[in-house]
């Protein structure tokens, strides 16, 4: 199971310049799957939500030194999965995590979980913000994060 970098193919060369794609190869295993022995729902969400983690430590999030001494976490507002393909135990599938789009205080990150043969099995997106844990408020889409992500 590595962890690789890489860039997309944006819309424009300002986007080619900081979007960013976070990619992790991942064996389906028993761990994984429901009764009938498919990926599960939850296991799926969990893919995506460790992916989505990893791509804000890519971004500096927690580490950002315009970020020191404040308390911040994402908080996931919307979220949208789409299943087109079963995975079963044994299959190697890759999850995906690229920016799509951002407002003031909100972002949406795609994800998609690829089989070995290129097909999309799972496409989704998550749309979420961060939050000021001291004040308890959504705050301005830190640049760390901005600096990736393309404007609606």
């Amino acid at each position: 199971m590595g962890l690789a970098f890489n860039r997309p193919l944006p819309r424009s060369t300002e986007e080619k310049r900081r979007a960013m794609v976070i990619t992790k190869v991942v064996e389906i295993a028993d761990k994984h799957t429901d009764q009938l022995g498919f990926l599960s729902h939850v296991e799926a969400v969990r893919l995506f939500e460790s992916a989505r983690s990893q791509w804000y430590a890519a971004c500096g999030l927690y580490n950002d030194q315009s970020n020191v001494g404040r308390r911040l976490s994402s908080v996931v507002v919307k979220v949208s999965v789409c299943y087109e393909l079963a995975c079963c135990v044994g299959e190697e599938v890759t999850v995906s995590t690229r920016p799509d789009s951002m407002g003031t205080k909100s972002f949406t990150l795609k994800h998609q979980l690829v089989k070995s043969n290129g097909r999309i099995a799972i496409d989704g997106c998550a749309t979420s913000v961060i939050m000021d844990l001291t004040n308890r408020v959504a705050i301005a889409v830190p640049t760390c994060l901005a600096a990736h992500l393309p404007r609606c």
